[in-house]
């Protein structure tokens, strides 16, 4: 039996990591909006202000572009809370129909797949959770993910290849590793990370287009710049003025821009963070509910390497079981990463790669194509009794 600091202590350590990155999430929005503040002030207070009509008036350091900054964001501190505000608003509204649309799912019942049903009442009654939808997406790959804001509202989808490769009690650790996800609501958690993440990316990425696109108003604005500039370091007085303050405002335009580029970056590090953490504690939980480390570790086995859902948007990959990416731009921990945690956490056993073959039990009637194959062709021996095992693993 595993002791609670093992496998309770694994879970709660990435509860904690997870609530310190969303926190990382705020400070990025506040450097965000600066950001917008200095390029804001740079531009129409004084850029604008002093040469659109080409009456210099008295010149601006870095030190003051970026005080006055500073002061617009403090004061319209509520503008990006509306703005966010209604970005997630459309994002809530939008996610389930566009995931559902990507995918391909098609809704089941319990006549046409009665042992998938099952497994997942099964699970949903051990959770402590309503029965969630249950949908197949039409695919050779092995893969799967939980969707739905709230466990009134979730759905857990399948690929037809998990129902054809795995044994029962793999596709059950399977299905308790995506029963997790919603019991914890990390969709939701999600949903609320991709949001900041794609907010703060999306008007960085817009700008940068912009930016590639030449036009006349911005050609004219740097030719009169340039001769500005030119005028002012011929001469001095209040041409070098003149200068000194076209100099000011480019440095604080690359002191916004700096920060832009940064929060980029860290947002997408974040969401990627975020999303690693969550599989550990989804992985975790499936434990908890089955009891049976070793079925997810051999279902993670076969999952490796063959969970490419062909046509599947990179967006969506954070939401599966697996993605096969392993970098700091990951959604998903490493497979040998998940199954050493499993071994360290929930005494479990990893049992050599199998090969893919096809397995008997589990078929969709009705309106499905039946995904049944050869009896016992992929299951394992020898599991041991651990973390209190439901029930017994034989050869």
């Amino acid at each position: 039996m595993l002791s609670a600091n093992g496998l309770y202590g694994h879970i709660r350590n990435n509860a904690l990591k997870s609530a310190f990155l969303l926190t990382g999430f705020v400070v990025l929005m506040v450097v965000f909006w600066y950001s917008w503040c200095i390029i804001y002030t740079a531009i129409a207070d004084v850029w604008w202000a002093n040469f659109a009509q080409r009456r210099p008036r008295n010149p601006a350091t870095v030190a003051d572009i970026l005080n006055k900054a500073l002061e617009l964001a403090l004061n319209r501190w509520w503008l990006p809370l509306v703005l966010s505000a209604i970005w997630f608003a459309i994002a809530y509204a939008m996610h389930a129909d566009m995931i559902k649309a990507a995918t391909g799912a098609q809704t089941i019942t319990r006549i046409e797949a009665p042992k998938l049903y099952n497994l997942v009442e099964n699970l949903s009654i051990s959770a402590g959770l309503p029965m969630p939808r249950v949908q197949v997406i039409r695919t050779d790959a092995l893969n799967a993910y939980a969707t739905g804001l709230g466990p009134k509202d979730a759905t857990i989808v399948v690929t037809s290849g998990l129902l054809r490769y795995l044994t029962d009690d793999e596709l059950e650790a399977v299905l308790a590793h995506e029963m997790t996800h919603i019991k914890n609501y990390d969709v939701r958690l999600m949903v609320i990370a991709t949001c900041f993440a794609g907010g703060l990316t999306l008007v960085g990425d817009g700008i940068s287009r912009m930016c590639s696109d030449s036009s006349d108003s911005s050609v004219d604005l740097a030719v009169a710049g340039n001769e500005i500039l030119k005028g002012g370091l011929k001469g001095g007085g209040r041409d070098g003025d003149t200068s000194a303050v076209i100099i000011s405002v480019l440095i604080s335009l690359a002191i916004a821009i700096v920060f832009l580029a940064l929060t980029h970056l860290f947002a997408l590090l974040v969401n990627f963070a975020i999303s690693r953490a969550r599989e550990f504690m989804a992985d975790a939980g499936a434990v908890e509910l089955t009891k049976n480390p070793d079925a997810l570790i051999s279902a993670l086995n076969k999952i490796s390497g063959n969970d490419e859902i062909p046509g599947l948007s990179k967006n969506l990959r954070a939401m599966m079981i697996s993605s096969s990416v392993n970098s700091l731009f990951s959604t998903h921990p490493s497979m040998s990463t998940r199954i050493m945690a499993l071994q360290q956490y929930a005494g479990g056993r990893v049992m050599d790669r199998p090969k893919r073959a096809t397995r008997v039990g589990t078929e969709v009637r009705g309106s499905q194509a039946a995904v049944a194959g050869p009896a016992g062709a992929m299951g394992f021996a020898g599991g041991r009794a651990s973390f209190g095992k439901r029930k017994a693993i034989t050869a």
